[in-house]
């Protein structure tokens, strides 16, 4: 009985200690960059808190692997060599186990590089960029949002059914506008091959005065415009288009345009039935996850999760479920279980599904047309429909295309 009672007791040690080593286990580390200044800095706010719910969430459920998580946030002021500094430091001296960002696709090119040298996991959840998982093919980079292709092949999608032919284009003069129009009118062209492109016009990011662009809009006479401004770009421009009457003369398609940092400073001045999309619309889909989501955000934030906020979340869920699956935080490691398989992972907008060939998300996009809601005090998607994620990302031709630098 001593014996057995010895035993016990050892067993009884041996456990505690185990536990108390597990408890005193370092954090998994995230290393978080995205613009927090400015007029654009509603994007860095909003993936912040992003990362902070799911934080929470992950942490009050016991963590991953036995380990909390813990997150540093940086600003990169929407500037590569900024981005890139943080980016060194989070990893240098902070020893993040993930980063996180950014906002801009340049400067999500130029943090790939270091993720690359640095064989550290990059989770890119706002930068829209489909090179990244295309063309600068990068195995420790992940993009967990609908990118720009998948945005503009959907928008062809929704609008070829639709009756106009004459089509032109205003969107920011750098990569992300360029993209997204090119992308855009390659599709619309093979779905409706006697469509008419009449013109195109770019404006600088940031651009003040949109007189000259609406202009040219109006001696171009298109039946409907492709415009892929977004932010306070494209809350300067409908403001000053709805002041001409312009949205009475032309119908206009924003791929990013339902973004509530758009919709709700614009209030009552949306004018109805322009055409939207956004990666995540809060409303969208009538979902027990989402429902809760938003629910969490409302409570805690006082303020509705705009997309920036959800695949932010929904980043921070990936990089969970990629730690189950590989056990291990060792980077290489982790992209060899990922691409094991297609590794699917539920989020508030619904299923995700990480493609192995390409990093890049795979999901659903959701289009629709303004309409002024006096529940929520600002403009919202009517008449929903949802572009299937399969027919919209890249194709197995275009996968075997996708150069696999190691």
């Amino acid at each position: 009985m001593k014996k057995m009672l010895l035993v016990c007791v050892s067993v009884f040690l041996a456990i505690a200690f185990i536990g108390a080593a597990q408890g005193e286990e370092k954090p998994i580390k995230l290393g978080v960059m995205f613009i927090s200044s400015g007029p654009l800095g509603g994007y860095g706010i909003n993936g912040q808190r992003g990362v902070e719910l799911a934080l929470e969430e992950i942490n009050a459920s016991g963590g991953v692997l036995g380990r909390k998580l813990a997150a540093s946030f940086g600003d990169t002021k929407l500037k590569a060599e900024i981005a890139k500094e943080l980016a060194e430091k989070f990893i240098n001296e902070d020893k993040a186990d993930f980063l996180i960002g950014p906002t801009s696709s340049a400067v999500a090119l130029s943090l790939s590089e270091i993720a690359r040298k640095h064989k550290k996991v990059l989770i890119v959840t706002q930068a829209a960029t489909d090179t990244v998982t295309g063309d600068k093919f990068n195995p420790y980079l992940f993009s967990v949002l609908s990118n720009v292709m998948m945005h503009s092949r959907a928008g062809a999608y929704y609008m070829a059914s639709k009756p106009y032919k004459k089509w032109m284009c205003i969107g920011p003069d750098y990569n992300y506008g360029h993209e997204s129009w090119r992308l855009f009118r390659e599709k619309l062209k093979e779905l409706k091959p006697d469509v008419e492109i009449v013109g195109e016009t770019f404006p600088k990011l940031m651009a003040k005065d949109y007189s000259e662009h609406i202009e040219l809009i109006r001696k171009a006479k298109p039946d409907a415009v492709w415009c892929p401004l977004w932010g306070q770009d494209a809350v300067n421009f409908i403001k000053q288009g709805k002041a001409v009457k312009l949205f009475d003369e032309v119908k206009f398609a924003f791929p990013v345009g339902a973004a509530l940092e758009t919709l709700v400073p614009l209030g009552k001045e949306t004018p109805s039935g322009l055409y939207m999309s956004s990666r995540y619309f809060f409303t969208s889909p009538d979902s027990a996850e989402n429902r809760n989501f938003v629910k969490k955000y409302y409570e805690k934030y006082k303020e509705y999760p705009d997309y920036m906020a959800e695949e932010t979340y929904a980043g921070v869920y990936f990089i969970k479920a990629a730690l189950i699956r590989a056990g291990t935080t060792d980077p290489d490691a982790l992209v060899k279980a990922v691409e094991k398989e297609p590794l699917a992972w539920l989020t508030p907008e619904g299923w995700k599904i990480m493609r192995p060939e390409d990093h890049q998300a795979v999901e659903d996009v959701v289009w629709g047309e303004t309409g002024y809601s006096d529940k929520f005090g600002f403009a919202v998607l009517t008449n929903i429909q949802s572009i299937q994620g399969e027919q919209i990302s890249r194709t197995p031709e275009e996968l075997k295309k996708v150069k696999r630098v190691p």
